[in-house]
């Protein structure tokens, strides 16, 4: 989702997913409104070719330089601007298991109890995402001029039934706090992604807010709601 759940790119939705072996990404792009959206698709068209066949951390490690790579190629073609990049967070199922992944400052949390445990990691100077304001990444997909090595962050956990996952774009988390978070996704409501990109809206949608929750047994739902920033 790129915003893409495992087929179109969706403004918003809900229903279930295979946890067999099912999958969603964030990828928001970097480099202005048009060549952000050029480098998010890029990334998620590429994730997309080949996240059916990953089954292990190095899988997903060369999924991810495989889309790296795929940005500069289109930078070098002449397809939006040198510079322009994407971060991504993503978790793929199978088999009882997930493993999550990021570059960037884009978020995965566990929702567990009422509470959030972020399993990402931020790629940000200093690990400071400074709420309603500007923070340096350091490193993401493409987002150079040059070619630069780019580590992803990766977690395997085992599913369980109680057990929820959020994925979402700092527009999200920039302009809402956990606790907010958290406390939003207690309250009931048949699309919970809709409910909270409407929060960080209302308190200032400074960014594109992206936001997937996957629920206990594979209750899913995506919402995307789009500014038109400079990022």
């Amino acid at each position: 989702m790129g915003k893409r759940m495992g087929g179109e790119p969706v403004e918003n939705w809900s229903g279930r997913m295979a946890v067999d072996h099912g999958w969603a990404v964030i990828a928001d792009g970097m480099g202005g409104h048009k060549d952000g959206q050029i480098a998010s698709r890029i990334v998620i068209e590429t994730i997309e070719g080949s996240v059916e066949s990953v089954r292990d951390e190095a899988g997903v490690k060369s999924m991810i330089e495989n889309a790296h790579r795929k940005l500069f190629e289109a930078m070098y073609s002449g397809q939006g601007r040198p510079g322009m990049g994407s971060t991504i967070v993503g978790v793929v199922f199978f088999d009882h298991e997930a493993l999550v992944f990021n570059v960037g400052d884009s978020r995965a949390y566990e929702l567990r109890r009422g509470q959030l445990l972020q399993l990402s990691r931020d790629d940000t100077l200093g690990g400071d995402r400074g709420r309603r304001g500007g923070h340096a990444l350091t490193q993401s997909l493409g987002g150079t001029a040059t070619p630069q090595s780019v580590t992803p962050h990766i977690r395997r956990f085992r599913l369980e039934d109680h057990v929820g996952l959020l994925l979402c774009s700092d527009g999200l988390t920039d302009m809402v706090q956990e606790s907010r978070i958290a406390a939003l996704l207690a309250e009931p409501t048949t699309n919970p992604a809709e409910h909270l990109s409407a929060a960080a809206n209302d308190a200032g949608g400074k960014d594109n807010i992206t936001v997937v929750v996957v629920g206990p047994k594979a209750t899913a739902a995506a919402a995307v709601r789009r500014m038109h920033s400079t990022r």
